[in-house]
C-alpha cells in the first residue's frame, strides 16, 4: 500500500511537470515573435540611433536629425521596435529644441543694412502684420492613417506640429503677402471633403528642424476662420494638408 502511494506521488509530480512545461510552451507561443528580417532591421536602426546620439552629444543637432531621417518611421510602430521608437523621438525632440534655440539666437543678432547701420532683429517679426494667422490650428482632413493633429504658430515664427501618437515636429516660419489663385483646398464650412480653389492672402514658409521646407497658403474662410492649405493633392481627389484655426 505504501509502495502504491509512492507511485501515485511520482505520477502526480510528473503530471505537474508536464503541465508546467505545456503552460510555459503556451505562454511562449503567445509572445510576439520577431522575424530574422525584423531583427536585422532592428540591429540596423540601433546603429543609426547610436550614431545620431553621438552627433547630438557633440552638438551636431542638424546632422543628428539627418541621420535619424534614414529610419523609416512606419517601422517603429511594429512589434519589437518599441524602445527604438522611444529613443528616436527623444533624440529628435532634443535636436529640435537646440536647433530652435539656435534659430532664435540668430534672429536676435544685429543685421547690417544697406545704409551701413544695423537693424535689431530681436525676433522673427514677419508675423507682426499678420497676427490673424498665428495661433492654434486643427488638422481638417482627419484620417486614422495620418498622424497630424494640431499646428501652433507663435508670433515669433516658431511652429510646433503635434501628432496623434504623441510626437511633435518643430520649425521656424516666415510669412509674406500672396495673391495666387486656383490653389486647392477644402470648403471647410461644410464639414466635408468637398474641395474648392481659393485665392491666397498670404504664403507661409516653414523650415522644419530636419531642413525640409514646407509652404502653406493662408486665406479666410466664409465663416471668418483662418485656413492654411499646402495646395497639394492626396489620394487623387483629396487635399494633402488643410489646417483650420480654432
Amino acid at each position: 500500500m505504501k509502495k502504491f502511494g509512492v507511485v501515485l506521488s511520482v505520477l502526480a509530480a510528473f503530471t505537474f511537470a508536464v503541465a508546467g512545461c505545456s503552460s510555459k510552451s503556451a505562454s511562449d507561443n503567445n509572445k510576439p515573435k520577431v522575424s530574422s528580417k525584423a531583427q536585422n532591421k532592428i540591429s540596423e536602426y540601433e546603429g543609426i540611433i547610436k550614431s545620431a546620439r553621438t552627433l547630438n552629444e557633440s552638438g551636431n543637432y542638424k546632422a543628428s536629425n539627418k541621420t535619424l531621417n534614414s529610419i523609416r518611421i512606419a517601422d517603429l510602430s511594429k512589434s519589437g521596435f518599441g524602445s527604438l521608437k522611444t529613443e528616436y523621438f527623444q533624440l529628435q525632440k532634443s535636436n529640435d529644441a537646440f536647433l530652435l534655440k539656435k534659430a532664435k539666437k540668430q534672429n536676435q543678432t544685429a543685421n547690417t543694412n544697406s545704409n551701413g547701420g544695423t537693424t535689431d532683429l530681436s525676433t522673427n517679426d514677419s508675423f507682426s502684420s499678420y497676427s490673424k494667422f498665428t495661433g492654434d490650428y486643427q488638422f481638417y482632413n482627419y484620417d486614422p492613417d495620418r498622424l497630424q493633429s494640431d499646428l501652433i504658430i507663435d508670433s515669433d515664427g516658431t511652429v510646433d506640429q503635434e501628432n496623434t501618437d504623441g510626437t511633435s515636429l518643430h520649425g521656424v516660419a516666415t510669412i509674406s503677402a500672396d495673391s495666387q489663385s486656383g490653389i486647392l483646398s477644402y470648403d471647410v464650412t461644410t464639414g466635408t471633403n468637398k474641395t474648392k480653389n481659393i485665392n491666397a492672402n498670404v504664403k507661409i514658409d516653414v523650415t522644419w528642424s530636419n531642413g525640409q521646407v514646407e509652404t502653406y497658403y493662408g486665406y479666410t474662410s466664409y465663416d471668418g476662420n483662418s485656413v492654411l492649405t499646402d495646395g497639394k493633392t492626396y489620394h487623387g481627389d483629396l487635399v494633402n494638408e488643410v489646417w483650420v484655426k480654432y
